[in-house]
């Protein structure tokens, strides 16, 4: 069995924890970088931060095929007030560090005053630097489809063959200031961008994301 231990990794604007669950794979699992799964980052998706709770609890049992890290909800003060936003009304997913942030200021994706000046970002990125997460997985709503950067093509193939939405490179509009941007443009990264859809209620987004997250830690169908 992998051993898993629950963990606070940073706190938000408001002072509420940002929590982590960090599964260790079995002793014979194959070594393969550790991967880092979120959702939440914005307050108004809530269901990424459903499906990430229900992939660790499954996790309990199946353990994974590589060390990973679930975090539910990034932006919690955003999810408990219903709004994209954290509560500096900063839009995470334009707060990296990338060479693009700040540079479009559309209304309503506030960037920040600096990059990676919001604590909610600080933590995400924290975290990736101190464990040498290399596959990074991002859960958003709505679109129903696979988005990829950096290093994250063939996963992102794989990925859309298991939950059947289309695979998706470039988003339809410029995202300065984005962790794909930072992680998968700049970097190389293995970046993917999970949208799943909005509800849950008849199963089926938790049924057709479900496989799909599961191979990203190496878990069989």
């Amino acid at each position: 069995m992998s051993h898993r231990r629950e963990l606070v990794i940073g706190q938000t604007v408001l002072g509420r924890p940002i929590e982590a669950v960090h599964f260790t794979p079995p002793s014979y699992a194959k070594p393969r970088p550790p991967a880092i799964l979120f959702g939440g980052i914005h307050g108004d998706e809530p269901v990424s931060q459903l499906m990430l709770e229900r992939l660790a609890d499954e996790l309990i049992e199946r353990p994974p095929g590589r060390d990973t890290w679930i975090i539910p909800a990034v932006n919690v003060d955003g999810l408990l007030a219903g709004t994209r936003n954290n509560a500096n009304d900063v839009d995470l997913n334009r707060n990296f560090a990338s060479r693009s942030w700040g540079t479009q200021r559309r209304p309503g994706y506030n960037p920040g005053d600096a990059a990676e000046d919001q604590p909610e970002t600080q933590a995400l990125s924290n975290l990736i630097e101190q464990v040498g997460a290399q596959r990074l997985i991002a859960v958003h709503a709505t679109y129903r489809m696979v988005n990829w950067d950096g290093a994250g093509e063939q996963l992102a193939k794989e990925m859309a063959e298991r939950c059947g939405y289309p695979v998706e490179h470039d988003m339809g509009y410029p995202c300065p200031g984005s962790f794909g941007t930072k992680y998968g443009v700049e970097r190389g990264l293995e970046v993917i961008t999970l949208e799943s859809p909005y509800l849950l209620a008849d199963e089926r987004g938790w049924d057709e994301c479900r496989t799909a997250l599961r191979w990203c830690v190496d878990l069989p169908d």
